[in-house]
């Protein structure tokens, strides 16, 4: 009697474990059937034109991406040109209101987040080749929308919980929980204005908050595919 229970509940475990597998799998091809991924990877670069709102203030910025994993994003904030970029290899930056002209290496958290933009299919297309781990939280509201959660756990151990749209299957949402120092940082990324250039669908509104505060508005004005790319705009200036 007690092993027919213990079966019975073995098989139940497993029937609820396939389950949950099973619509992990559908929300993700909705999401990307949505979103255009087949499009998105027949494109080698993407350029995309807006402006940051910083503290209140207009701050013009160019992104420019190409594959594999190259990125250079350039921001003009209160008469000074910051670049950050990673050319497959090494992620740098110029920042002259840090007080340094000069191009150097990014290291940590912010390196790992710029890296991650330049994969341009993003962290849940073939997140297991990635070596992340993905699994289906359930549902929560997100300014009245009901949204599915899913958790992704990253190799380097960091979490980020993608919030889709339970009926048009799109993110709206990013909580990421970044380990610094020993100490859990989180900070939030609001996705919205969705419009679809070339087959896929992109946010052109892109709300950044920490502590539960606004950091960062990013609002795009142009998004144009495979345009042509010098690969030395991603290279750290000096390391030829």
């Amino acid at each position: 009697m007690k092993k027919s229970i213990f079966l019975t509940l073995i098989m139940a475990l497993l029937a609820i474990s396939l389950t949950s597998a099973q619509d992990l799998d559908e929300i993700l091809d909705n999401y990307f059937e949505t979103i255009g991924q087949e499009s998105l990877a027949k494109v080698k670069t993407i350029k995309a034109t807006g402006k940051a709102v910083i503290m209140g203030m207009d701050a013009p910025f160019k992104m420019i991406s190409k594959r594999p994993d190259k990125i250079r994003i350039t921001i003009d904030f209160q008469g000074a040109e910051i670049v950050q970029a990673y050319d497959g290899e090494t992620a740098w930056m110029i920042n002259p209101m840090n007080g340094s002209p000069e191009a150097i290496d990014m290291t940590g958290p912010e390196a790992d987040g710029l890296i991650e933009s330049g994969d341009m299919d993003g962290q849940l297309w073939n997140w297991e080749e990635k070596g992340h781990q993905l699994e289906l939280e359930g549902t929560e509201e997100v300014d009245g929308t009901e949204a599915f959660v899913l958790k992704l756990t990253k190799k380097n151990g960091n979490m980020d919980y993608y919030y889709i749209d339970a009926e048009g299957y799109l993110v709206i949402k990013i909580k990421s929980i970044t380990l610094m120092n020993g100490s859990e940082m989180e900070a939030e990324t609001l996705l919205s204005n969705y419009q679809d250039v070339g087959g896929y669908i992109t946010p052109y509104t892109i709300e950044q908050r920490v502590g539960g505060q606004t950091a960062m508005n990013l609002m795009l004005d142009e998004v144009t595919y495979d345009v042509e790319v010098d690969d030395a705009i991603f290279s750290k200036p000096g390391s030829n």
